[in-house]
């Protein structure tokens, strides 16, 4: 199962050759990859899966790249999943990333190169444990990371994140129990906690002295709970009592009371019902289109991410495999997810 992944290319060279020579003795191996040309050298029989389900099985003879690329991606996005945002984007870079190494356990990242423009809405895809969650937790401070991240022109400084929220970014984790939400307190605790403790907003009176402002956090609550669409009993409601949805939308007006200037949201729609991740994906664009804030969207989802984003990277190995348009053929990203370089 994923024999290769922590394998240097000529240690995947050399374990390819031996299950081969295990192979032409009798031995059956059940060989489990998301890296096409490996599948292609050594199977000789191919099962796609998808989704939890068997699409197919192949002879090796029947099958080229392209063909397993598009069965992994599979034809079930609709037509407005396909059709992606089509609008002219700046061209000005707000976030650079160069050389960016993450020690993120199961997501690290190995030398990811990125530019990202003013005003677009930046989707980061890519298989599980590639490395795709590991850039937005790095560049925020979460986990160890190196490398130069600019932003607006200026270097970020990476480790401290109540630094790098005070440079105009803020983050929505894909962790939303453990690390987005305090769990235990309520709705409007939660959409104040960062803007008062990194800006001082929601507080009356000025040094040691200074008090949280409980009208004010309330009255500002009250406003997002209507304009977020949080379905709860008020503002004074615990989080932990909210479905997996509405959390997420709690998480997204916390983050929004920071006024940020560029959004991370990892994962957006995991774990809530269709009705919800349709209202956080409009959420999203809307932000983008009447904020104009710039966002990346880092998810497992690649119909989400080609229904709202304007580019999509593929991550591959803890690098950049490529970059593609949403409206890109399904075997583009097929063959970009299965380790093909573009």
């Amino acid at each position: 199962d994923e024999p290769t992944a922590v394998l240097t290319e000529s240690e995947a060279d050399q374990l390819l050759a031996t299950m081969k020579q295990l192979a032409a003795k009798g031995i059956a191996i059940l060989f489990i990859s998301h890296r096409l040309d490996e599948v292609m050298e050594l199977a000789n029989k191919i099962t796609v899966l998808r989704d939890g389900e068997v699409v197919q099985t192949l002879d090796r003879s029947e099958v080229t790249v392209e063909l397993m690329a598009e069965l992994m991606i599979g034809r079930t996005l609709g037509e407005e999943g396909k059709a992606g945002r089509t609008r002219e984007l700046e061209t000005e870079s707000v976030l650079s990333i160069k050389d960016l190494h993450v020690d993120m356990p199961g997501e690290s990242t190995h030398g990811v190169d990125l530019e990202v423009h003013r005003g677009e809405i930046f989707g980061i895809g890519g298989l599980a444990g590639q490395g795709k969650l590991g850039i937005s937790n790095g560049i925020m401070g979460l986990y160890p990371s190196r490398g130069e991240v600019l932003f607006q022109g200026k270097k970020i400084p990476l480790g401290d994140p109540a630094q790098v929220l005070a440079t105009g970014l803020a983050f929505v984790s894909e962790d939303r129990r453990g690390v987005g939400l305090l769990l235990d307190q309520s709705i409007e605790d939660n959409i104040a906690f960062s803007a008062c403790q990194i800006q001082g907003k929601f507080l009356k009176g000025s040094g040691p002295l200074a008090q949280f402002d409980r009208k004010t956090a309330r009255t500002y609550a009250e406003a997002d709970i209507k304009g977020f669409d949080i379905r709860c009993r008020g503002p004074q409601q615990p989080v932990r009592r909210l479905s997996g949805g509405n959390q997420q939308k709690v998480c997204l007006a916390r983050a929004f009371a920071l006024e940020p200037k560029m959004l991370f949201v990892s994962e957006p729609t995991r774990g809530v019902d269709v009705g919800a991740k349709d209202r956080v994906l409009k959420l999203l664009v809307e932000l983008n289109r009447d904020k104009g804030i710039t966002i990346v969207v880092t998810s497992s989802e690649l119909g989400e991410l080609r229904r709202i984003c304007d580019r999509i990277a593929i991550i591959d190995r803890g690098q950049v495999a490529g970059i593609l348009a949403p409206n890109a053929p399904d075997v583009e990203f097929g063959l970009l997810m299965g380790g093909e370089r573009r």
